[in-house]
């Protein structure tokens, strides 16, 4: 059987690019999307000219503004950056039909046909990244590989505007020489304990047989094992739908009235649906409650925000207060829910509240 050829494409600074191909005044200039550093907010995304300051996603416009008080701050253009990525993706699909999209600006192609012409992948991949060039004006970041997880580290190897192959059978050569966290989904938290047991390398990892890992560190261990190996399964998938709603419930073992324990229960249903709306990349305006009694009588009502947000702080606050006036107090709930909804499928805000993705 023949290996499988896949490419990762990421484009580089997306918002900020598209921000300097609309007004070229600013090429060349450290470019920070995210709004005005007067106002309390966040940075999206910023051009490379900024991030050799230490500017970064997720970091407050107030910290950015202190570290490159030169820059150009702009509020960002959702319809605009959508309106690029489905330009870009209709571009891919013209390479290859198995195509997933896993955000507004980013995608796995499978060209395993590569392998029929006997045509290089490499070629193949730079005609693809010029034909986006010259389409939208926009560079990219290709990673090719045997399988989606290597083709993900290999485009971040890649950036910016690269293009990185790691031949079959190198997987596990590739990964050795990189550190702990380059493999995507250890978090800041899984990456602390690694690193307390003196596990800073992806070779240290590879030291070890799959039953030590998993010893080690349970279900987690298999995945590490598998990681820091290069295996990969999963195909690309094509069927990717952008969601209508994202939520979570809980049904409790014991049907539960006390007012604290619903609260906190609500909290981290809160928390777990906003990884998921963090995972998406998109944000809510509004949510529902469902809440069912001990009878199995089911209400399920809903609560328009004051505009799409992602912010776990607000969507909290929200659904607390939300919850306290529709609760009657003392009736003993079988389950409690929340869903996100209205969801936006434009444009994502990071905000400063902390997550982890590993953890949902």
């Amino acid at each position: 059987m023949e290996n499988r050829i896949i490419y990762h494409i990421d484009m580089d600074a997306f918002f900020a690019s598209i921000e300097v191909v609309n007004n070229p005044a600013l090429k060349g200039l450290p470019v920070i999307v995210g709004g005005s550093p007067d106002k309390r907010g966040v940075v999206s995304t910023c051009s490379y000219e900024a991030r050799a300051f230490g500017v970064h996603s997720a970091m407050s416009l107030f910290e950015a503004k202190k570290r490159c008080p030169h820059a150009q701050f702009v509020e960002g253009n959702f319809e605009l950056y959508r309106t690029y990525s489905s330009r870009i993706m209709q571009i891919l699909l013209t390479y290859s039909v198995q195509l997933e999209i896993v955000s507004i600006d980013e995608a796995y192609l499978d060209v395993s046909f590569l392998n029929e012409r006997s045509e290089d992948p490499k070629h193949y991949g730079r005609i693809l990244k010029q034909e986006i060039l010259k389409s939208t004006g926009l560079t990219c970041s290709l990673g090719i590989a045997s399988n989606k997880l290597i083709a993900k580290i290999a485009s971040s190897t890649a950036k910016p505007n690269g293009l990185y192959e790691i031949p079959a059978g190198h997987e596990a050569a590739f990964l050795a020489t990189l550190p702990i966290g380059a493999i995507p989904g250890i978090g800041s938290k899984t990456e602390k304990i690694l690193l307390n047991d003196n596990l800073s390398r992806i070779s240290d990892l590879q030291k070890f047989d799959l039953h030590e890992l998993i010893d080690r560190y349970g279900t987690r261990g298999y995945a590490f094992y598998l990681a820091a190996h290069g295996i990969d399964k999963r195909p690309v998938d094509g069927d990717y739908h952008f969601p209508k709603s994202i939520g979570a419930e809980t049904t409790f073992e014991v049907d539960q009235s006390e007012f604290t324990i619903l609260i906190e229960t609500l909290y981290e249903l809160v928390a777990k649906a906003c990884r998921r709306l963090h995972k998406h990349q998109t944000r809510t305006r509004g949510f529902s409650l469902k809440l069912r009694y001990s009878d199995f009588r089911t209400i399920t009502r809903s609560h328009m925000l004051f505009g799409h947000t992602n912010d776990q702080a607000i969507i909290w606050n929200e659904a607390r207060d939300f919850f306290t006036k529709l609760y009657v107090q003392e009736t003993p709930l079988r389950l409690i829910g929340i869903s996100l909804e209205k969801l936006a499928d434009t444009y994502w805000q990071p905000t400063l509240w902390e997550w982890e993705q590993e953890s949902g």
